[in-house]
């Protein structure tokens, strides 16, 4: 059987170890594709022998192509993207293969599962991270819920942070660009006490003005000031016991725009048919503060390893908005959250044999999540300038889970392995909402509701080793998310106030394969899902709607491809294929302001936010200039086919295709690196989210994709 069970000290050796690009063969001296050591199944393995779908960028692959945000990240995946605006901002509108959950207030919970560490993070507005002092993301396409349980129905990303060890280094970045962006990050890892104690600190800022000009004056829109540290400390008092404490903080106080309207009930204004443009006599904001703490322990006990991880994380953001994005005042939001949660998992990964390896564990999960919320429809219906009648929403949603969960491997031959997992899971909910309407158009309501959802998730999977450089592997998976609330504005008496849980069974087979003497890697993956009671929340014309779409099917494949052409060249790519549509879905909502052909059942139409294709391209020349330099050229190019926003697929509510290119060139050595670097180089102009909010007289939003943007970065590295 091929397998790898480490304890996580040898893992951090071996990860360091191991450079992210390629290595000389100690044999033939040959240059090789590098082995990647991920632990998508929690536990160390390569990339190569686990049986599914799985991506993993190192640290020094964001490095080589400029990626600083979670959003990037995904642009490299096949089969996944994430929405912009405030869906993309605050409500983490993120799709795996298809599957994707618009999360608009507490009622909602994503379904792709976001670990940092082992922790789950919580609510989406965790999701928008600076990524620094980053090991590698792994992004797992397809359910999870055996080994990862809790919303993991489309997928999970799994962020590993750099452990400190024995070794000392430091660097520190800055990098300038266009709307005077600036960016200043540093980290410093190294031992304490050698062999016992080892610590880590880091820390970015990051300032920008913004691109969406105001045409009523004051300071342009989508300006970003973000601050983010992460501290860790590993101790390890004796072999086989280690024990990591890792806190982190994120404070932002960007000015974002959210969205811009493309057209307003019964006002014409030139913003309206101008990108990058608002005419806003209201103040936009977003004060969003994250807190993390974990403990974990990895502790060898006979032949396995019991590791406990336990998170505490604490999320809260203030926001407001001009909804009009007009010089009246029609429509103003504010919005607050915020969400503190436990977790505590423990563990044991051990061996019978030489045959079998197995993980049998326990979770906890306690979660208190609030929003309160006021609208302002129009001073108008007062007659008193700036003063209107209010919409007032309070919202609170108590989560506690308890789930159980185990995953063996089992080496049928030499190169024949059977994989079984299963996870069960019990969650309560205790949801409140109270809307007190003081304009009488939507009506007040107070509503209370408490369930319990259980469920039983397994994974099958069997691998064959065709060779040393070729294994195969088909997969079965279910996954689960339960119940979500509609704590949105509703129409009293009317609106659906409750959905039930979603179900999500996957079927997929795969290839991976490492040719041409390791220098060509090709991974291909085929998959069917059957998708039963989607959560869809959306804007029609009478208020926020919350349905279960009855059935989806989505079938697909991803094709992942790293070459090494020679000394100089490297190329790697992916492209991924979906046909995402609902099955069955009668009652589908219809935007408010939808003057085409509607339907009442939405059956053949494509799912939110699922791009028929996506592709990715990339290519690295590095090239010695000098003894101790080289010269680096880079570009970068990804693809995603047109979207669809809501299921009745009206093109007013879609994103076109988009091609980006990015390109990075400079200069490196051991001591020093120097870059240029543009993004979105063609200045593509794209929406990449839009809304129908006729309920309050906008009949259409949109959120454009990030213009051109260039810059220099400059790193320097001690060691």
């Amino acid at each position: 059987m091929k397998h790898i069970l480490l304890n996580s000290t040898a893992l951090v050796a071996l990860a360091l170890s191991a450079p992210a690009y390629a290595q000389q063969s100690a044999d033939t001296n040959a240059l090789v594709i590098d082995e990647i050591v991920i632990t998508a199944r929690k536990k160390p393995e390569s990339i190569q022998s686990a049986p599914l779908a799985v991506t993993a960028i190192s640290r020094v692959q964001m490095e080589a192509q400029g990626i600083t945000s979670f959003d990037q990240i995904l642009a490299t995946i096949p089969n996944a993207s994430q929405s912009g605006g405030i869906a993309g901002g605050l409500q983490g509108l993120i799709s795996i293969r298809g599957i994707s959950t618009l999360v608009r207030f507490v009622g909602l919970e994503t379904g792709v599962g976001f670990y940092v560490d082992g922790v789950y993070t919580g609510r989406p507005e965790n999701f928008n991270q600076d990524l620094i002092d980053i090991e590698r993301v792994e992004v797992l396409r397809g359910p999870q819920g055996a080994v990862f349980g809790k919303n993991t129905i489309a997928g999970a990303i799994n962020i590993i942070t750099q452990t400190p060890g024995d070794e000392f280094y430091a660097q520190v970045e800055g990098e300038y660009g266009s709307y005077n962006h600036i960016r200043v990050r540093g980290n410093v890892s190294g031992p304490i006490i050698p062999g016992k104690l080892a610590a880590s600190f880091s820390a970015g800022y990051m300032n920008r003005d913004g691109y969406v000009e105001n045409a009523a004056g004051g300071d342009a829109l989508d300006s970003i000031d973000l601050a983010t540290f992460r501290g860790k400390l590993r101790f390890t008092p004796s072999d086989g016991t280690e024990i990591i404490v890792s806190a982190d903080a994120l404070i932002d106080r960007g000015n974002p725009s959210f969205f811009e309207v493309a057209d307003v009930a019964f006002i014409d204004d030139p913003s309206e048919n101008t990108p990058f443009t608002v005419n806003s006599d209201q103040p936009n904001f977003l004060d969003r503060d994250i807190y993390g703490l974990s403990f974990t322990s990895n502790i060898d006990i006979a032949d396995g390893t019991w590791t406990t991880v336990l998170g505490y994380r604490d999320s809260s953001f203030d926001a407001g908005l001009d909804d009009d994005k007009l010089p009246v005042r029609f429509f103003v939001d504010f919005f607050s959250s915020d969400t503190t949660f436990f977790s505590a998992e423990t563990r044991y990964a051990g061996s019978i044999g030489d045959n079998i390896d197995y993980l049998v564990g326990a979770y906890y999960f306690n979660q208190d999540a609030g929003n309160v919320s006021n609208f302002g429809l129009g001073d108008f219906l007062t007659g008193v300038p700036g003063i209107e009648p209010p919409i007032d929403l309070t919202s609170t949603v108590d989560s506690e889970s308890i789930a159980f969960f185990f995953n063996s491997d089992i080496a049928l031959s030499d190169r024949l392995s059977l994989e079984i997992g299963g996870r069960y899971v019990s969650e309560k909910k205790d949801a409140t909402h109270i809307q007190d309407d003081a304009t009488g158009i939507f009506g007040s309501t107070d509503f209370a509701v408490s369930r319990r959802d259980n469920d039983f998730a397994p994974s099958v999977s069997l691998s064959y080793d065709v060779s040393d450089d070729v294994t195969t592997y088909a997969r079965f998976a279910q996954g689960f998310k339960s119940a979500g609330f509609n704590t949105d504005f509703v129409v009293a008496g009317v609106s659906n106030l409750e959905v039930d849980p979603e179900l999500a069974t996957s079927y997929e087979i795969g290839i991976k394969s490492d040719l041409f003497d390791r220098r060509l890697r090709l991974n291909v993956a085929g998959f069917f899902t059957k998708y039963d009671n989607l959560q869809l929340s959306q804007i029609v014309n009478g208020g926020a709607s919350l349905n279960n779409a009855s059935e989806a099917e989505i079938y697909g494949i991803e094709v992942e491809m790293t070459a090494l052409v020679n000394e100089h060249l490297r190329l790697d790519g992916s492209v991924g294929y979906l046909d995402a549509t609902y099955t069955d879905f009668p009652g589908c909502p219809v935007p408010g302001a939808e003057t085409g052909p509607v339907t009442d059942n939405c059956a053949g139409n494509f799912l939110n936010l699922a791009p028929e294709w996506t592709a990715k391209i990339g290519a690295q020349f590095t090239y010695p200039v000098a003894d101790d330099l080289e010269f680096v050229l880079r570009a970068d190019w990804n693809y995603r086919s047109e979207i669809f926003f809501e299921p009745q697929n009206s093109l007013r509510l879609s994103g076109d295709g988009r091609g980006l290119l990015n390109l990075r060139a400079g200069i490196v050595n051991e001591d020093w690196d120097l870059f240029i670097w543009g993004n979105n180089m063609t200045n593509k102009t794209y929406v990449n989210f839009a809304d129908d909010r006729s309920a309050i007289f906008v009949n259409q939003t949109v959120a454009y994709g990030t213009p051109r943007t260039y810059g220099v970065t400059l790193k320097l590295k001690f060691q």
